[in-house]
């Protein structure tokens, strides 16, 4: 299944050359997710066959995410002094952000599992698959839309950070990576070195207050 793997890095490398001049519109996680899709609907090739030739790279994904540790290290003394203010805004945004997800979404009328699906979006995908499963509904679908939301923050975080004036990199970085974790993160380095260190913060501490908050709440049967 070389191909496969060839697929995607060519996709992915033309996705990247792409978003250079996209003003971070052209996301390349979203260029690549579309092209690629496209490209197996169209030679019917089956999603199984295609995953099987790309494990070495899917295989790569949790030491990227952990390799953002790097980021933090490297930001510890000015994100540390703020370390007490920015667990307590993360909390607070993560408890904020699940209940928002959740009370829209019974407002539409989406179903009970759809819900538990919904919740844990803020998380990274492997960590909202994981939350997912605890719960007892589809993992897959809960990565899909973790993804779709990192996307989602990735291309508009920024945007919106401007236009309602945070100015401090380390607040706007860290909400970004509340919020739209790994893939929003990258974009935050792409914005400002500090931008992308508080970032990996606002992903690492998402990661153990998403599953705490929603799994919490599960116990509690408020979810």
């Amino acid at each position: 299944m070389i191909w496969a793997l060839a697929l995607t890095l060519l996709v992915w490398g033309a996705a990247s050359w792409l978003a250079r001049f996209g003003r971070g519109v052209l996301n390349p996680v979203l260029v690549s997710t579309i092209v690629i899709g496209a490209v197996l609907l169209i030679g019917r090739i089956p999603l199984e066959d295609y995953r099987e030739g790309t494990v070495p790279i899917t295989a790569l994904l949790g030491p990227a995410v952990v390799a953002l540790a790097f980021a933090i290290h490297r930001g510890a003394r000015r994100l540390g002094r703020l370390l007490p203010v920015l667990v307590i805004a993360g909390v607070v945004a993560t408890i904020v952000g699940a209940a928002t997800t959740v009370a829209v979404a019974w407002a539409l009328g989406a179903s009970d599992d759809l819900l538990r699906i919904l919740a844990p979006k803020h998380a990274t995908s492997a960590v909202s698959a994981a939350v997912a499963g605890v719960l007892g509904v589809d993992a897959s679908l809960a990565a899909v839309f973790s993804i779709l939301t990192g996307i989602l923050g990735a291309i508009a975080g920024p945007p919106l950070l401007r236009l309602i004036r945070v100015k401090d990199p380390v607040a706007g970085g860290f909400a970004v990576g509340l919020s739209a974790h790994a893939i929003g993160t990258a974009r935050a380095m792409e914005e400002n070195p500090t931008m992308g260190e508080s970032s990996a913060l606002g992903l690492a501490l998402a990661s153990l207050l998403v599953p705490l908050t929603i799994l919490g709440a599960s116990l509690l049967r408020w979810l």
